[in-house]
C-alpha cells in the first residue's frame, strides 16, 4: 500500500508543477476522494503541503 501511496504523491507532484488544476481535482485525478487525506498524505512523504510545493516550485 506503502508504495502505492509513493506513486500517487509522485504523479501529484507532476500535477502540482505542470498543471494548474486544484488540490481537490489532483486528488481525484489519483482516486483519492477525500482531498483532506490528500494532503495529509502529501504532507507526511514529502514533508510539505501540496500548496508550498507549488509555490516553492513557481
Amino acid at each position: 500500500m506503502e508504495y502505492f501511496n509513493h506513486l500517487k504523491i509522485q504523479k501529484a507532484c507532476q500535477f502540482l508543477l505542470f498543471t494548474k488544476l486544484r488540490i481537490k481535482e489532483i486528488s481525484i485525478e489519483l482516486g483519492i476522494e477525500d482531498h483532506y487525506y490528500f494532503s495529509r498524505l502529501f504532507h507526511k512523504v514529502m514533508g510539505v503541503s501540496p500548496v508550498c510545493y507549488r509555490k516553492k516550485a513557481t
